[in-house]
């Protein structure tokens, strides 16, 4: 797990054990018709301008490890991100589309771990305190 003061770690994935796959295209799609991600390659998304900095891995995963790749994979099983974190940063304008695109999935969102020291901690619809 990984921990920062700085950054927020979050995955969006089926269940624990990475059991469905949904197409990269499809995927790449989601992102982009918010009009808030530009794509970088073909597995990896960061912010359009007006929107709080950011990176997107669409990954293909057996327990939670990847890489980035040159190898362009057709299915996607993660999408792992990494988003500024402090009090200058809110949190519900990540979280706000971040859950929009699990839902769009049936997917959950997860932090990896939040500040008590709780890992793979799922955020839900109805939670609209976090920081």
């Amino acid at each position: 797990m990984m921990w920062s003061d700085r950054y927020n770690y979050y995955n969006i994935q089926s269940d624990e054990g990475y059991t469905k796959n949904v197409a990269r295209e499809r995927l790449l799609q989601l992102f982009l018709n918010t009009g808030n991600f530009l794509q970088k390659d073909h597995q990896t998304l960061g912010n359009a301008d007006h929107f709080p900095w950011l990176e997107i891995v669409l990954a293909e995963t057996k327990d939670g490890s990847f890489a980035t790749s040159e190898r362009e994979v057709p299915d996607v099983n993660l999408i792992a991100i990494v988003c500024a974190k402090g009090a200058h940063i809110d949190q519900q304008v990540y979280l706000k589309i971040f859950l929009e695109i699990a839902g769009a999935l049936s997917w959950k969102l997860y932090l990896e771990e939040d500040d008590e020291g709780n890992e793979d901690v799922e955020i839900k619809n109805n939670m609209n305190t976090y920081k």
